[in-house]
């Protein structure tokens, strides 16, 4: 306690005390003083004693408020969501929006009608503006899709009908018709693609007196992750119409013309700034702000297959007039893809500063680390690796290395207990390939075998025996696209031909490409029809389809798919009569091919009997032949084709080398680990070596009898080779060794020396032991284990994570209902200590990251009472 003495020699500016019992301490001391009463007892219940305790209790708290207001201030250590989205705009970046999930709906309709034609509209019923209604909406359990197109279907009889949708009022297309009038209930049934969104919308009133170039602030209230966003504004007049604003990144990125706004995120939903008159247009006083929020589920919007069943109700008129209800079925063939969540706050803070560090380029290790935030919309993952493996004076070589999801699946969080829904991991990884000299050509679907798995080669590969390196081509598998509708031409001499291509199949075939152009018609000379293709700014002429009228399509093969030509191309069908009179003109866009040079290659080295080729993207082909391949090629890589783009960001010496983490087979890398105890010969031989050399060095094994008996995991030294003499060394948890004789390291898990090699997902393995207080079946247990273990460490998934035993029993003693347990495997810690750059040539030419991570069939539960 400070003296009266100190007290005189020390001012109070200097004095600062961070405990409450310090300051307290302090203003006890002053009072003494000051009132002359030190010897007083002021720490129990009297009127000073409740003034000190008041006064320091209020101090401590403006300290706290003081020190905490002052973290607020900075991004890496502010608490406040609202602090960290002001700093992360303060520094230009704008948070990520959600994403809402796509799905391709089956709609199946019975027939049975009595007029013709019929028409339905599948629209939201409830918009009483008939020009607008397009949101059909159909559910999978709570969760909400929406069309965003005028749906018409027209039916011509009880074995004809044909289903049109209109987007934006500009882009048509005719949807394939699958019609079944041989079985017992003949139906016609036909694909729609919808969107996983709600749609909210809000109008408010601008001030009426707002001031000439203020700037002007709207809160919108939201709750739900935002996707898209339209903002309307209309003026106070009655003959006033809606005007769209755009979103701009910047006030100050906006001209005087300009109808624009800027968006940032706060707690409580959005808030929107309008322009002043100087920068952007300045919305007028008394003016109405509409504002249509899609608000989506993100990532649960993934539904799996099977879970849309159920839609708006859809009615047609009876030749009396009546209006009854339509009778139909709806489901989702494949799973919903491509929802994603919002940024979260942590999100936000790293990658507002990742933005601000990388400014758009890609040069350091930290800038390749966050790839996907310096190129927007591109497909790498928020767990890319950036690994140096070539510097030369032609360029450096930097492998970035990311994953690929796929289609969804759902589980129960067992500390909410809803149902999450989360991406499947594509099991793909890089191979090491010998093949003869003579081979320099690979092609996509090739063979691959590693450890008795299966793999297809994702690419063409190319080898350059001169430059050593390996190129990659993409060849289109099959692709199926619905072709927009551009111009119709009504033919004067038959104004009313019935014709309309619904969707076009692009497909490899052996060496050849072929293009299906499907079409519906209910004219009988529809197969005198010609089809006339042609590819935007290409050197190719213009193509004529064949004309297969009982398959109804446009056909064409190109003999060598080399024909095709390469890149992004936009595809343009004329059709006309048999006289080349003109009726329609349909367009789409593909990747049939594309060298993947600017992004993708891989190091060759060449001896005398063969080429190995390093690095060789493939994929496990039990996994692809059990996926729908359209989806995937339309998915993944063909938007990998069409949005991959690492030149515009990277440095001009620099090669950004795309390839695919390690996502299945065996984990190899902890083989880099460093050794921490010297080699030894063998581990457990069956005898003791009789004639060992000065310094052999073994690990014991199970020995019941002579001098090893009941030294088991021991190292045993030969310190003199008559007799021999042994010393014993007792190794510690996590010691590491090579055994050469194996030709491997082994770790010590405390118990026994296990090999450093493991699956990819990793296998879990627990026996446990119910308490005696858990009444529920063994299986329910068994799940509840599973699902705390899913949501303990699914966040934590990654390449070259560490994941500690002791972390995974401590997660399942503390389930309800688990007396104790016994880990079985991993058998031993997983980590990943060493560094890249003590690796040999050799080594790096081999390295590719292992995502470590488990899934809930990898993990097996055995329950005992």
């Amino acid at each position: 306690m400070t003296t009266s003495n100190n007290i005189l020699n020390t001012t109070l500016s200097n004095q600062i005390f961070l405990s409450r019992d310090n300051i307290r301490n302090q203003i006890i001391d002053y009072i003494r003083y000051y009132l002359e009463i030190e010897n007083v007892e002021l720490v129990k219940s009297s009127f000073l004693s409740f003034l000190v305790d008041t006064i320091s209790t209020l101090t401590a708290n403006l300290l706290f408020y003081s020190s905490s207001c002052y973290k607020e201030f900075f991004l890496t250590k502010a608490q406040l969501p609202e602090s960290i989205y002001n700093l992360a705009a303060f520094l230009g970046y704008n948070t990520r929006e959600a994403r809402y999930s796509t799905a391709n709906v089956l709609f199946t309709v019975p027939f049975g009608f009595e007029d013709f034609p019929t028409t339905i509209l599948l629209s939201d019923p409830d918009n009483p503006d008939e020009t607008k209604r397009k949101n059909f909406k159909c559910k999978a359990g709570d969760i909400e899709f929406l069309t965003y197109y005028k749906t018409v279907i027209t039916v011509n009889s009880n074995s004809s009908a044909s289903v049109t949708v209109t987007e934006d009022q500009i882009k048509t297309y005719n949807i394939p018709v699958f019609i079944d009038t041989t079985s017992a209930d003949p139906y016609f049934s036909f694909l729609l693609p919808v969107r996983q969104y709600k749609q909210d919308i809000q109008q408010f009133q601008i001030d009426s007196d707002i001031q000439t170039y203020q700037f002007i602030t709207l809160d919108v209230p939201l709750t739900g992750k935002v996707s898209t966003m339209e903002v309307l504004i209309k003026g106070p007049g009655l003959d006033a119409g809606w005007t769209i604003y755009n979103e701009f990144q910047s006030v100050y990125l906006m001209n005087q013309t300009d109808y624009g706004y800027v968006s940032r995120t706060i707690s409580s939903g959005r808030r929107l700034i309008f322009g002043n008159g100087l920068l952007g247009v300045q919305p007028e006083p008394g003016s109405t702000v509409q504002v249509t929020t899609n608000i989506t589920e993100g990532l649960d919007g993934n539904v799996i297959s099977g879970s849309i069943t159920s839609g708006d109700r859809l009615y047609v008129s009876d030749p009396s007039g009546r209006t009854k209800i339509l009778s139909y079925t709806i489901t989702n063939p494949s799973p919903a893809t491509g929802g994603e969540d919002e940024e979260s706050i942590q999100e936000v803070r790293s990658n507002s500063i990742a933005n601000l560090v990388a400014l758009n380029r890609l040069v350091s290790e930290y800038d390749y680390k966050h790839a996907g935030v310096v190129i927007p919309n591109s497909p790498l993952t928020d767990n890319t690796i950036p690994v140096l493996k070539r510097s030369d004076v032609k360029c450096n070589e930097i492998q970035l290395f990311s994953i690929l999801e796929f289609g969804t699946r759902e589980r129960t969080d067992a500390a909410t207990g809803e149902t999450v829904t989360e991406n499947i991991i594509v099991p793909t990884r890089n191979v090491l390939y010998n093949i003869p000299l003579s081979t320099t050509y690979i092609p996509r679907g090739w063979i691959i075998t590693i450890d008795s798995i299966d793999y297809y080669t994702l690419f063409d590969i190319n080898v350059d025996l001169i430059n050593a390196s390996a190129y990659y081509t993409y060849i289109m598998y099959q692709v199926e696209v619905i072709p927009v509708l551009v111009t119709s031409y009504p033919s004067p001499s038959r104004p009313d031909y019935d014709i309309a291509c619904s969707n076009l199949l692009v497909s490899k075939v052996g060496d050849t490409a072929v293009f299906d152009l499907s079409y519906s018609s209910t004219q009988p000379d529809a197969y005198l029809c010609k089809a006339i293709l042609s590819v935007v700014n290409s050197a190719l002429p213009p193509i004529e389809m064949t004309n297969d009228g009982t398959l109804r399509k446009f056909t064409y093969t190109f003999s060598d798919y080399t024909d095709v030509p390469e890149g992004e191309r936009i595809l343009e069908f004329d059709i006309t009569l048999d006289d080349g009179t003109p009726l329609a003109k349909y367009s789409t866009e593909i990747v049939f091919r594309k060298e993947l040079n600017d992004f993708m290659m891989s190091n060759v080295v060449i001896d005398s009997t063969a080429t190995t080729i390093y690095d060789i993207p493939v994929v496990e082909k039990d996994y692809y032949d059990s996926i729908v391949k359209k989806d995937f090629e339309l998915n993944i890589l063909q938007n990998m084709m069409t949005v991959m783009d690492f030149k515009n960001y990277r440095m001009l010496t620099d090669f950004t080398n795309l390839k695919f983490t390690n996502t299945i087979g065996n984990m190899t890398n902890m083989q880099y680990n460093p050794v921490t105890k010297p080699d030894v010969i063998d581990i457990s031989p069956s005898v003791i070596p009789p004639s060992p050399s000065l310094g052999d060095r073994y690990i014991i094994g199970y020995n019941d009898t002579g001098e090893w008996a009941n030294r088991y995991g021991q190292i045993a030294q030969c310190i003199n080779e008559v007799g021999p003499v042994w010393y014993y060394f007792n190794p510690i948890t996590d010691d590491i060794v090579y055994i050469t004789d194996k030709g491997k390291k082994y770790i010590y898990n405390g118990n026994k020396w296990v090999l450093m090699e493991y699956n990819c997902p990793l296998n879990i393995s627990i026996e446990v032991f119910k308490s005696s207080t858990y009444y529920d079946s063994d299986v329910a247990l068994a799940n509840l284990i599973k699902s705390t273990l899913l949501s303990e460490y699914s966040s934590r998934f990654g390449p070259n994570i560490t994941l500690y035993r002791s972390e995974i029993v401590r997660t399942v003693q503390n389930v309800e209902g688990v007396s104790h347990c016994n880990l079985i495997a991993p058998e031993s810690n997983i980590f990943f200590n060493y560094d890249l750059q003590s690796l040999t040539e050799e080594e790096l030419l081999r390295y590719s990251p292992e995502y470590v991570y488990f899934t809930e069939d990898t993990i097996s539960v055995k329950v005992y009472s």
